[in-house]
C-alpha cells in the first residue's frame, strides 16, 4: 500500500512540476505559484511515505521530508501575494528565512542518517573531512563567483546568515562528494543517483542565490525557481523507489569502504584550482593560505585516521590471538593433564548445564576407587602408580560417547556419566561392562599386575531428586563397601543408608560454625600401674554431645572434619586443651602424669602442624616427657606421611 502511494504522489508531484513550467512559460504567475506549492507538498508526502514501514531510517527520512514541505509553506508567501494578502516589498523578507530553513533541515536529516548508516568512527571521518572540504571549496566558489560577477565579497563584512548559509549548502554537495569518492562501486543505484541530483542541484543553486544576495544583486530568477523546484522532484524520485530500503541498505555497504586515495585526489585538484586562481590574481594570500591549512588539516587528519586503522586492526588480532589463547587455556583447566580425562572443575561445568537444560533428565552416575592404590604406590614407587593412572585414562577415555563422560576427580577416584534420556539403559549391565573393561591386568614397568576396583552408582533421579545430592550418594556407597583384594565390585545406592547421608549432612552443618568451647569436651581415661596401683598417664578423649543428635562418636565425626578441612584447627583446640590439663594436674599434685593424644593422618599432612604444637608447649611451658602423641598403625603406614620423620 505505501508503495503504491509513492508512486501517486511522486506522479502528482511531476504531473505538478510540468504544469508549473508551462505556467512559468505562459506567464501565469498564479497557476505557476499553485503547481510549485502542490509540487513540494506531493514531493514531502511521498519521502514521508516511506519513513512508514521502517523504523530505521524514519527519523532521518522525516527530517527530509519537512525540506519540501517548508518550500511549499514558502511558495504559500507567493500564493498570498498573488491574492492580496502580503504586498509586494513584503514577500521576499517573509519567505527568505523560509527558503533558509530547509537548508538546516535538509542538513539535520543528513546527519541523522549518516548516525544510523555509518559507526562512530565513521562519522566522525565523514564530518571532519566534509567540514575541510567545505571549507576549501567554499573559497574556490567565491573566487569563481568574483572572477564571473566582478565583484568582491568580504568575509568581514558578509552577513552570518549569509555565510552560515553559503556554508551548510557547501557542506550538503561536498557531503556527497566525500561518499561517492569512497564508494566501493562506480555504479549508482537509482536512490543514490536522484539523491545525489537533488542535493547537488539544491546546494549549488543556493550558493549561487545567497552570493547574489550577499552583495546586493537580484538573485530572484524563474529559471533558478524552477530548477529548485526540479530538485524537490528529484528528491522524491529518490524515495518512490519500491525497493528503497534495499537500496539505502545497498548504498551503506558501498559507502562504508576506508580509502583516503580519493580524498587525497580530490584535496590535491582544490589546492591545484587555487593555485591557479590565486596566480591570475583572483585569490588573495590570506584565502588562499586558509586553503592550504584545510588542506594540510584533511592530509594530517587522514593519515593520523590510517595509523589509528592500524593500531586498531593490530589490537583486534591480538585480541583474536589472546580470546584463542584463553581458548586453550580454558580447554586445559578443564583436563587433567596426567590421564587425559575432564577434571573436577569440568564435572562442575557438566552439573550446570544439566541442571540448566531442564530438571526431567536421567542420569546414571558411577564413582569408581581403586583398591589399596597407596600399597600400589609403595611397591612400585609413584611412577608405577603414575602408569596405572595413565592407563586408567586410557581405558575410560575410550568408553567416551554421546552421553556418556568420564572424569578424574583426585588422586585414584574417578566418575562416570551416564545420560539416559530415552530411559532405556541397563545400569547394572552398564556396570558390568565398567567392571569388565577396568578388571584387566596393568603392566607396570614390565610387571603384569591386578588390580580391583571399587564402584559406587546412584541414578538421578531415581534415588535423589536434588542433582547436587547425587555426588554425596555414589561417593556414600562407595565407600562402605569393603576394599576386597582379589576382585572388583559395583554397588547401587540404596535408600536405606539415606538416613547416615543426611547425618552426615547435618553434621556437616554443624561443624562448620562449631563452638568449640561451648559445645565440645574431652574426657580424660587413666593408665594405671596394676602392681602399685598408681596412675601414671591419661588419654584424651574427644566428645561431643548435640542438642539434637545426642553424643556423637568421634569415630563418626572426625572423618567427616578431615573431609571438610576444619581438622587443623579442631586439632589444635584439642592439643590446647589437654596441655592445659596436664599441666593443671601435674603442678598441682607435684606428679608427672603423660598426657596421650590421638593425632589425625591430617593433622601430619599439615606442614605447619609440628610448629603450632610446639609453639604452644613453649608458651604454655610444657615439658615435652609429658606429652606422648599416639598414631594409628594405618596412620604411620600412610604413603603420605613420611614416618620416620614424625618420630622424630
Amino acid at each position: 500500500m505505501y508503495e503504491k502511494s509513492r508512486m501517486v504522489t511522486i506522479g502528482g508531484s511531476i504531473v505538478c512540476w510540468v504544469a508549473y513550467c508551462i505556467c512559468i512559460l505562459t506567464n501565469h504567475m498564479l497557476g505557476a505559484d499553485v503547481f510549485s506549492m502542490l509540487t513540494a507538498i506531493l514531493a514531502s508526502i511521498c519521502i514521508a511515505l516511506a519513513a512508514v514501514p521502517k523504523t530505521k531510517y524514519r527519523l532521518a527520512i522525516v527530517f527530509i521530508s519537512l525540506g519540501p514541505l517548508i518550500w511549499a509553506l514558502g511558495d504559500l508567501i507567493y500564493l498570498f501575494n498573488d491574492f492580496g494578502i502580503v504586498a509586494d516589498d513584503q514577500v521576499v523578507a517573509y519567505s527568505d528565512p523560509v527558503y533558509r530553513i530547509v537548508t538546516y533541515v535538509y542538513v539535520i536529516g543528513l546527519m541523522i542518517f549518516s548516525y544510523v548508516q555509518f559507526t562512530r568512527k565513521d562519522i566522525l571521518r565523514l564530518v571532519a573531512n566534509t567540514l575541510l572540504f567545505s571549507v576549501s571549496t567554499f573559497i574556490i566558489s567565491v573566487a569563481f563567483f568574483e572572477m564571473f560577477s566582478h565583484a568582491k565579497i568580504s568575509f568581514l563584512t558578509l552577513r552570518p546568515a549569509y555565510f552560515v548559509g553559503i556554508l551548510l549548502a557547501m557542506f550538503i554537495i561536498v557531503f556527497f562528494m566525500v561518499i561517492i569518492a569512497n564508494r566501493s562501486s562506480r555504479k549508482l543505484s537509482f536512490y543514490g543517483l536522484m539523491v545525489m541530483l537533488s542535493f547537488f542541484l539544491y546546494g549549488f543553486l543556493d550558493i549561487r542565490y545567497m552570493m547574489i544576495e550577499a552583495i546586493g544583486g537580484n538573485a530572484q530568477s524563474l529559471v533558478v525557481d524552477v530548477l529548485f523546484s526540479l530538485s524537490i522532484v528529484f528528491l522524491g524520485l529518490a524515495y518512490s523507489a519500491s525497493s528503497i530500503y534495499r537500496l539505502i541498505e545497498k548504498t551503506e555497504k558501498e559507502e562504508t569502504k576506508r580509502s583516503t586515495k580519493p580524498g587525497m585526489i580530490m584535496a590535491f585538484v582544490i589546492v591545484l584550482v587555487g593555485l591557479l586562481i590565486a596566480a591570475i590574481g583572483y585569490l588573495s594570500l590570506s584565502r588562499f593560505f586558509i586553503l592550504m591549512i584545510s588542506a594540510l588539516s584533511y592530509f594530517l587528519l587522514s593519515k593520523t585516521i590510517e595509523v589509528n586503522e592500524l593500531n586498531e586492526k593490530l589490537i583486534e588480532r591480538q585480541e583474536i590471538e589472546l580470546t584463542e589463547a584463553n581458548e586453550k587455556l580454558a580447554n586445559v583447566s578443564v583436563l587433567d593433564i596426567q590421564t587425559g580425562l575432564k577434571n573436577r572443575r569440568a564435572w562442575n561445568r557438566y552439573m550446570e548445564d544439566f541442571l540448566a537444560q531442564g530438571q526431567n533428565r536421567r542420569l546414571i552416575l558411577y564413582s569408581i576407587d581403586v583398591n589399596f592404590f597407596k600399597l600400589l604406590n609403595n611397591t612400585y614407587g609413584t611412577k608405577g602408580g603414575d602408569l596405572v593412572l595413565e592407563e586408567i585414562g586410557r581405558r575410560l577415555r575410550g568408553i567416551e560417547d554421546a552421553g556418556i563422560s568420564a572424569y578424574r576427580m583426585d588422586g585414584d577416584q574417578f566418575l562416570v556419566a551416564c545420560e539416559d534420556e530415552s530411559h532405556d539403559v541397563d545400569a547394572a549391565r552398564f556396570a558390568d561392562y565398567l567392571l569388565d573393561m577396568l578388571d584387566r591386568s596393568f603392566d607396570v614397568n614390565g610387571k603384569i599386575v591386578r588390580i580391583t576396583f571399587r564402584i559406587g552408582a546412584a541414578i538421578y533421579p531415581d534415588d535423589t531428586n536434588e542433582f547436587e545430592n547425587l555426588m554425596n550418594c555414589v561417593e556414600s556407597v562407595r565407600s562402605t563397601s569393603s576394599p576386597n583384594a582379589s576382585t572388583s565390585t559395583c554397588a547401587f545406592f540404596d535408600a536405606k543408608i539415606m538416613p547416615r547421608i543426611q547425618r552426615e549432612q547435618v553434621i556437616r552443618g554443624k561443624l562448620q560454625d562449631l563452638d568449640y568451647d561451648g559445645t565440645l569436651e574431652l574426657h580424660y581415661q587413666p593408665q594405671m600401674n596394676v602392681a602399685s596401683g598408681e596412675v601414671f598417664a591419661v588419654e584424651a578423649l574427644l566428645r561431643w554431645k548435640d542438642e539434637e543428635l545426642g553424643y556423637i562418636s568421634p569415630n563418626e565425626f572426625i572423618p567427616i572434619a578431615e573431609k571438610m578441612g576444619v581438622m587443623p584447627s579442631l586439632g589444635e583446640w584439642i592439643i590446647r586443651q589437654a596441655f592445659i590439663q596436664i599441666q593443671e594436674w601435674n603442678t598441682t599434685y607435684h606428679k608427672k602424669l603423660v598426657m596421650g593424644i590421638n593425632i589425625s593422618a591430617f593433622q601430619l599432612q599439615d606442614e605447619y602442624f609440628m610448629d603450632t604444637m610446639l609453639g604452644i608447649m613453649d608458651a604454655m611451658d610444657i615439658p615435652v616427657d609429658w606429652i606422648d602423641l599416639e598414631l594409628t598403625e594405618s596412620v604411620a603406614l600412610n604413603s603420605i606421611i613420611n614416618s620416620t620423620d614424625v618420630m622424630r
